[in-house]
């Protein structure tokens, strides 16, 4: 997708499409040329600062509209930038979600932003390669912009035939959302976990009597067991002169 239709999804770019900021130009533009024409006096200023303001107020709000459109077999890259997007265009409407909305979708982006960076682990299953491409460009923006183009009060307190309001409808759609996705995850995850879990038992059996062990010279590798260190020699203190013996007694020696 193209950096400026992202640039019409944010915040600022949406306004400048937006119904209101037209009327307001048109009001604006209007005091502007009564101004070039007639003359509204030194606070003409003013006056087309407010006729933007009164067009701006009195105008409808747009709807909302966060189905993006990805067609099909999107790549990891067009699904990145379609998120990204949706991040964009949610921003605009972040205070019309409640806390536990928002913090549910945040939840549900997240985990399809770990699916799809790691988009070629999902190659040998297309199914949940579809489901994923369908979250992001049509479950989730559908259930979103159905529950933001409703007035918020409406939304929030409103029963129809004694039935759930918006908001509970809405959050019951987003915990499904964010079961599926997690699923999803977990099942990318797994073959990472089941890598790991394969190299772990590949050391252990490698390492099952570990060369590095010293005391012990007996490998489990079929090459030659790895050289042992030379015995330390300690050397022995010199051993102290004896004193001679002493001489014999006298005695002894006339006998001799």
């Amino acid at each position: 997708m193209a950096t400026s239709s992202g640039f019409w999804h944010g915040r600022f770019g949406r306004w400048l499409s937006s119904t209101k900021n037209i009327a307001g130009c048109l009001l604006g533009g209007a005091a502007i040329l009564a101004q070039l024409l007639i003359g509204l006096g030194p606070f003409w200023p003013v006056i087309v600062v407010v006729a933007y303001a009164v067009g701006a107020l009195v105008a409808p709000r747009d709807r909302v509209d966060l189905v993006l459109g990805l067609g099909l077999n999107a790549g990891a890259e067009a699904l990145t930038e379609q998120l990204k997007v949706l991040r964009r265009s949610l921003s605009g409407e972040a205070s019309r979600l409640d806390a536990d909305a928002e913090a549910e979708v945040t939840k549900i982006l997240q985990s399809l932003d770990d699916i799809v960076a790691r988009w070629p682990d999902l190659a040998a299953a297309p199914d949940q390669q579809h489901t994923v491409e369908q979250m992001i460009g049509d479950y989730l923006p559908t259930s979103l912009q159905g529950y933001l183009n409703l007035p918020r009060t409406y939304a929030l307190s409103a029963r129809v035939a004694g039935r759930k309001t918006a908001h509970d409808e809405l959050m019951d759609q987003l915990k499904i959302l964010d079961t599926e996705s997690e699923r999803i995850r977990d099942a990318v995850y797994s073959r990472e976990v089941d890598a790991l879990s394969d190299q772990s038992r590949f050391l252990r059996q490698k390492f099952a009597r570990s060369s590095l062990d010293i005391g012990d010279g007996s490998s489990t590798d079929d090459g030659d067991a790895p050289p042992q260190p030379a015995e330390l020699e300690v050397p022995q203190p010199p051993e102290a002169d004896q004193p001679p013996p002493p001489p014999p007694p006298p005695s002894a020696r006339k006998k001799s």
